[in-house]
């Protein structure tokens, strides 16, 4: 997430510039406008969902009067549409493209929030739309190495938005998570009206997938708007729970004993360090990603506590300063008191929070080395809410051994981490076979490998050197 900040908006894809020399640069980066407008929605007001009483048929009559022309392209794929700078720091490699995917396209403001919809022309047209849930706060375009080059290569008309709060949107506390599935409900309905125009049919299948905060998007579209999807896949989704652990209540952690533990004063007693150690162990974080906690350190947790904790907590006044570079050697302003703002997070979080309470099949698959979205805490944990909500036959959890947030990390320092991009291509393939044909999918475990997971499928990712 503060990875899509420090990356996404910058398009710096270096690790070692980000780490060592441009991680300043890259925060100065994210203040700064874009001029592709991904920051161009900025008035757009709160927005909870509300009640809808026209029929869901009189809504597609009326979407349908107002979708737009689409514009001819002679290739959908970023073959031929390229790659935006906030696609590329989200894949280890570009999924292979096999042929040109003619077809139209189009991109405009839907609700709250900037979309984007790739339409295969009708011979290349599966029947089918996939709507994908951008992560955090990247822009419409921003999975299209990740999902859209593989759903239009397999004939999927395709659909995502921003959200609505791209860029720094959620620094303002009157701007709310909550306008999220609204966006996403509205994109949804206008995706299906804009197919049902174009080809003269409704899609026969809808299928919604992202990562990350995406990921948190397929699992509430599907928990609030299940009559919009047949099914989702999603990748170390964020679990946003008014009890239990949070990214609020980890994050603080991360950021004020990972220094202890590293000894950057020089004065910490052995004890002092075992003492972070647990803490951040208790926090999530797998023993054995130590390696990789400088990389989080400066490119996400530090970050990411000064952009959702303003939104979250807006009355702890230090999360009210602009960033400040200085906080990247000495994080002590950003000591969150978080054990002592439990209910303040409680009640700002309550209105986005997952229930768990799926009627939808959803497959869920996060690498067990994300330090980031703590597979104990995010994926687990929702694993856990489904069960006790009674509905676990609708979801399965799939552990990548070794996977870690996103496998744009990998270029920089890949060390034993094992890219999970190609599991989540493979999920994606057991959902069709689950909601299209029956096919049960593999049942919730860990796996050390992709074929393992995938079978025989044939994927248009690549597969990491040591499968």
């Amino acid at each position: 997430m503060s990875y899509d900040l420090l990356l996404g908006f910058t398009g710096i894809v270096s690790f070692g510039h980000a780490m060592f020399f441009g991680t300043g640069a890259c925060v100065m980066g994210i203040c700064l406008p874009r001029g592709n407008g991904a920051l161009g929605s900025l008035t757009f007001g709160l927005v909870q969902r509300c009640a809808w009483h026209d029929t869901s048929m009189e809504r597609a009559t009326h979407m349908e009067d107002n979708v737009p022309a689409f514009k001819p392209a002679e290739d959908l794929t970023t073959n031929g549409w390229g790659v935006d700078a906030d696609a590329e720091p989200l894949v280890e490699r570009r999924p292979r493209i096999e042929r040109p995917i003619p077809g139209g396209w189009w991109t405009g403001t839907v609700g709250g929030s900037r979309a984007v919809v790739r339409l295969p022309e009708a011979a290349l047209w599966n029947g089918k739309l996939m709507i994908g849930a951008t992560p955090a706060v990247r822009n419409e375009f921003s999975l299209d190495l990740l999902l859209s080059d593989i759903a239009l290569q397999r004939g999927y008309a395709y659909a995502a938005c921003d959200k609505g709060t791209p860029g720094l949107v959620l620094r303002d506390p009157d701007r709310q998570m909550t306008e999220w599935p609204e966006n996403y409900r509205q994109l949804t309905e206008f995706a299906k009206s804009a197919v049902r125009t174009h080809y003269g049919q409704p899609a026969n299948k809808v299928y919604i997938s992202g990562v990350s905060n995406g990921g948190y998007i397929t699992r509430i579209m599907l928990e609030r708007f299940p009559e919009l999807f047949d099914g989702g896949v999603e990748w170390e989704g964020v679990l946003w729970q008014s009890e239990g652990r949070h990214l609020l209540t980890c994050l603080p952690v991360y950021v004020q004993q990972f220094p202890v533990y590293a000894n950057w004063r020089g004065d910490s007693t052995s004890s002092e360090r075992h003492a972070a150690l647990e803490a951040l162990l208790a926090a999530g974080l797998h023993p054995e990603t130590e390696p990789y906690w400088p990389q989080y350190f400066m490119m996400y947790w530090l970050v990411s506590l000064w952009l959702y904790g303003r939104n979250l907590d807006p009355d702890w006044a230090p999360f009210a300063a602009p960033w400040d570079n200085r906080w990247l050697q000495d994080p002590s302003p950003l000591a969150y008191p978080w054990a002592d703002r439990l209910d303040v997070l409680a009640r700002r979080i309550e209105p986005i929070a997952n229930t768990g309470h799926l009627t939808k099949p959803l497959l869920s698959v996060a690498g067990n080395w994300d330090c980031l979205v703590a597979f104990p805490h995010h994926a687990q944990a929702y694993a856990r809410l489904v069960e006790s909500r009674g509905a676990a036959h609708w979801h399965r959890l799939y552990e990548i051994e070794r996977g870690n947030h996103v496998d744009g990390m990998l270029r920089g320092h890949r060390g034993r981490q094992q890219a999970v991009h190609p599991s989540y291509e493979a999920a994606l393939h057991h959902l069709e076979a689950w909601v299209e044909r029956g096919i049960v999918p593999p049942p919730s475990g860990r796996f050390g490998t992709v074929s393992a997971f995938a079978g025989d499928v044939t994927l248009y990712t690549s597969v990491a050197p040591s499968d």
